[in-house]
């Protein structure tokens, strides 16, 4: 089905997906899934309403689209999610990277996020409502920046010019730089808006109508691509970053404890379904450092561990998470009763934590960037705000109804290091720790220690977001992930590298394949390894081989 068909279907596909009718089991038939044969003139629904689907499906609310987005992809790679099997050998997760699995990303962008924002925002300019089309612009920006991370060049321009024949595509760079300007222009159209809030509030599942939360919203994104690039482009990137911090990020003074859409969280079905579990770093890495926030993210174990009939592990005593990469077998099996995640349908997903922007203004600081603070103070309030936020965020759901300032303080001066990993079921799963440093701040340490505290300590504050996890991973080497046991890619990903993008959709392979193989040029230009192509080994434009963090 050719994209600018699919473009024509998105706004009918989300009237189908709202009144609940694809409810159909996990990875079936995904392509007839997302293709629907009635044509809606998104015009005809009320203008305010069109704002929906685009800005709720930066976190799919649909079970098949939300398990095509990430859970099959990202959410493997990032170190905070596993699948307790493989899809009987067709999954991602030892390697053998599946297409079609791969492509939920491409699909979520193109049909609903982008389709809808490039529409919305020439309406707006057209009827000058400037806020309208500054909150299309930072959605946009969103789905723009999951897309290009997980593949490197995308059709972007192209798109924007309506070309029905085919879509060229652009390198990661100018689309970083297309989102720089985006980013720029919807901070003065939030600047320059006058929407009434009610009016706002009816499709504004973000930040309720209150455009300066929006402008700081906003900000963040730019702080947060800034230091993407830091090794692709440094002074643009201290340039950006700078900026963002001047004109304002979200701080503790926010209302806001998060930002989030608020509508189903299908994350919980994947769990429901089996097709979904948590990582053993997740695990082992909050073990390790007594991180009192464990119990607000994931369960102990959902069910007796069993070795033949001798329970090994009763139910409910222990947090167990699996590794990446074990050949495990088809569902079910012992390694789905480890543990869980702490959320239910109605807990709103996150969209952007306010703690992030202390992490990302520290390691700022930490390159000697105007950062309005010094890498610590930032470091150590990044991690009392997020302990403080999770528990307002997911108290209700865990049952835990206190952490204490005494309880805060002692784990931000804690000594402990990542526990090892051992696999209850099979020892050949089991890894020693991978990294060794505790999350008290050391004046002393290097600049790539300090580094690895702070990346570390983002990364567990932005649970569950894998595409931003795996971003920053690829990007810094840190948290340190275990390596897969088992990798079937046929030599085209580096089993200690591990996966460096995803491969593109099969849609686009048999819909506008000219274009693609230009596009696949272009990622090539711009890869900086000896790994090439269309390949799961091929590193994106910002993620420089042989370039370290200083």
């Amino acid at each position: 089905m050719k994209l600018n068909i699919l473009f024509k279907y998105a706004a009918a596909l989300g009237l189908t997906i709202a009144c609940g009718t694809m409810v159909v089991g996990c990875t079936d038939n995904f392509e007839e899934l997302n293709t629907n044969k009635y044509e809606v003139d998104p015009d005809n629904m009320p203008f305010e309403a069109q704002f929906i689907e685009p800005i709720t499906y930066v976190y799919a609310p649909q079970q098949n689209m939300f398990q095509f987005w990430t859970n099959l992809s990202v959410d493997l790679f990032g170190g905070y999610f596993m699948t307790p099997h493989n899809f009987g050998g067709n999954g991602n997760v030892d390697y053998n990277l599946n297409r079609g699995f791969c492509g939920g990303m491409y699909e979520n962008f193109y049909l609903h996020i982008f389709n809808n924002t490039r529409r919305l925002i020439n309406a707006c300019e057209e009827k000058g409502i400037k806020d309208y089309a500054a909150v299309m612009r930072v959605v946009q920006v969103y789905g723009m920046l999951m897309m290009t991370d997980a593949y490197g060049p995308i059709a972007y321009q192209s798109v924007l010019d309506g070309n029905d024949v085919a879509f060229a595509y652009d390198t990661q760079e100018s689309v970083y730089n297309s989102m720089f300007t985006l980013l720029d222009e919807a901070i003065e159209g939030f600047k320059n808006g006058n929407s009434a809030v009610s009016d706002m509030q009816q499709f504004d599942y973000w930040c309720k109508g209150d455009r300066s939360l929006w402008v700081k919203v906003a900000n963040q994104f730019k702080l947060r691509i800034a230091m993407r690039i830091v090794k692709a482009n440094p002074t643009l990137a201290k340039q950006k970053a700078e900026e963002a911090v001047a004109g304002g990020v979200l701080t503790s003074a926010d209302k806001d404890i998060l930002i989030d859409q608020g509508l189903s969280n299908e994350l919980t079905r994947m769990f429901e379904w089996g097709d979904c579990g948590i990582n053993a770093n997740l695990v082992t890495i909050m073990e390790g450092y007594k991180d009192p926030r464990i119990a607000l993210y994931i369960t102990k174990n959902t069910n007796d561990i069993k070795d033949g009939e001798k329970v090994i592990v009763a139910k409910g005593t222990q947090y167990l998470g699996i590794r990446g990469g074990c050949n495990l077998p088809n569902k079910p099996n012992q390694w789905g009763n480890f543990s869980s995640v702490v959320c239910s349908y109605s807990t709103p997903f996150p969209v952007m934590k306010v703690a992030e922007s202390y992490f990302l203004r520290a390691e700022g600081a930490l390159r000697g960037w105007s950062m309005g603070g010094n890498a610590k103070d930032l470091y150590e309030e990044g991690i009392r705000l997020s302990i403080k936020n999770e528990l307002k965020y997911k108290g209700v759901y865990a049952g835990v109804t206190s952490i204490t300032d005494e309880e805060i303080d002692a784990y931000i001066n804690g000594t402990s290091i990542q526990a090892d990993f051992v696999d209850p079921v099979d020892a050949k799963n089991s890894i020693k720790a991978m990294n060794t440093i505790p999350v008290k701040w050391n004046d002393g340490a290097s600049n790539e220690e300090k580094l690895q505290r702070i990346i570390t300590q983002k990364w567990i504050a932005n649970f569950p977001l894998s595409t931003e996890a795996w971003a920053e991973y690829r990007r810094t080497g840190y948290p340190k992930l275990f390596p897969n046991r088992v990798n079937s890619s046929n030599g085209t990903i580096d089993t200690d590298e591990q996966i460096r993008r995803l491969i593109y959709s099969n849609i686009e392979i048999n819909t506008n394949n000219i274009e693609l193989q230009k596009g696949i040029e272009l990622l090539n230009q711009e890869a900086s390894s000896s790994f090439k192509g269309d390949i799961g080994g091929t590193r994106v434009w910002w993620d420089k081989a042989n370039v370290g963090n200083f």
